[in-house]
């Protein structure tokens, strides 16, 4: 089953055009511009996600530097030993 291209333009020439071509321009450039403001709105979403993100990985990077870190097991051979309560059971205060 060979089909020819002049046969079929010749063919789609005679059936009647069942739906008007007019104000489809209008139509397209509107989803042009639909398109166009979705896509930069998601840009700005996202450069709002990284400055989000930059942001709390510095305030998190200096929040953890700045904390003071928690004392542990060994706190009483520390230098700040001599300030605890129990120093003055052992010498009879």
């Amino acid at each position: 089953m060979s089909l020819k291209l002049d046969d079929i333009l010749a063919e789609s020439a005679m059936t009647p055009i069942g739906r008007s071509l007019d104000g489809l321009e209008p139509l397209v450039w509107s989803r042009v511009e639909t398109l166009r403001g979705e896509r930069l709105a998601t840009q700005v979403r996202l450069g709002a996600v990284a400055v989000a993100l930059a942001t709390g990985l510095t305030a998190g990077g200096v929040g953890a530097a700045a904390a003071p870190s928690p004392p542990g097991e060994m706190a009483i051979f520390t230098v700040d030993a001599g300030l605890s309560p129990l120093v003055r059971l052992e010498t009879g205060r």
